[in-house]
C-alpha cells in the first residue's frame, strides 16, 4: 500500500516537472544528464542513529529507521535549496524519523528530496537533503555512490533544539520485472 501511494506521488511531481521543464526551453549539459542518470530511480535507505553525535539528550534510538527515495533528473534545477545548490535529482522520500526524536514533515507537505551526484575517480560523491528549506529538521546526507549503493552519514538540524546525526545505506531497489 504504501509503496503504491509513493509511486503515485512520485508520478504525480514528476509529470509537473515535466510540464514545467518544457517551458524553459533550455537543455542541461550532457556530462551533467549522464552522471545524473546514475541516480534516477527507487532506493531503500537505512539510517542508523550516533548517540554521540546527537544533540538530544532523551533519544537514544537503537533500531535503525528504513525508508524509501525516489529520483529523477533535475534537468532545469528548479528546486535549488539553502542546503544544495545545483542538484543534479529530485524527488520523492518516505522516512519517519520519529523514532531518533526528531521530524522531517510538517502536516502534509509533500516529502520532497534533492540531490547531487560530482564524479569521482574512487566513486561518485553524493550529497542528498531530505526536505529543503522547511523550518522542520532537513536531513542532509553525504556519501560516496558505488554502482547501486552508497554509504555515508547524516545529519539533521532544524532552527529549534534537537536533531540528529550518524550512518547511512542505500541500495537501488530492483524492481520485479
Amino acid at each position: 500500500m504504501r509503496h503504491d501511494v509513493l509511486r503515485r506521488m512520485a508520478i504525480a511531481a514528476l509529470s509537473g516537472a515535466a510540464l514545467l521543464a518544457c517551458e524553459r526551453n533550455e537543455e542541461p549539459p550532457a556530462s551533467r544528464v549522464a552522471v545524473a542518470r546514475r541516480l534516477v530511480g527507487t532506493w531503500d535507505v537505512t539510517f542508523w542513529l550516533d548517540s554521540e553525535r546527537t544533540i538530544s539528550t532523551y533519544v537514544h534510538a537503537s533500531a535503525p529507521v528504513a525508508g524509501t527515495l525516489v529520483f529523477a533528473l533535475d534537468h532545469y534545477g528548479r528546486l535549488d535549496a539553502p542546503e544544495l545548490n545545483a542538484p543534479t535529482n529530485d524527488g520523492l522520500y518516505d522516512a519517519d524519523f520519529r523514532p531518533f526524536g526528531f521530524s522531517t514533515r510538517d502536516g502534509d507537505n509533500v516529502p520532497v528530496v534533492v540531490a547531487r551526484l560530482v564524479p569521482r575517480p574512487t566513486g561518485d560523491s553524493v550529497y542528498v537533503v531530505l526536505s529543503p528549506g522547511r523550518t522542520r529538521f532537513s536531513v542532509r546526507m553525504t556519501g560516496r555512490l558505488v554502482d547501486d549503493s552508497a554509504v555515508g552519514d547524516w545529519r539533521a538540524a532544524a532552527f529549534s533544539a534537537g536533531g540528529g546525526a550518524g550512518r547511512f545505506a542505500m541500495r537501488r531497489r530492483r524492481e520485479p520485472t
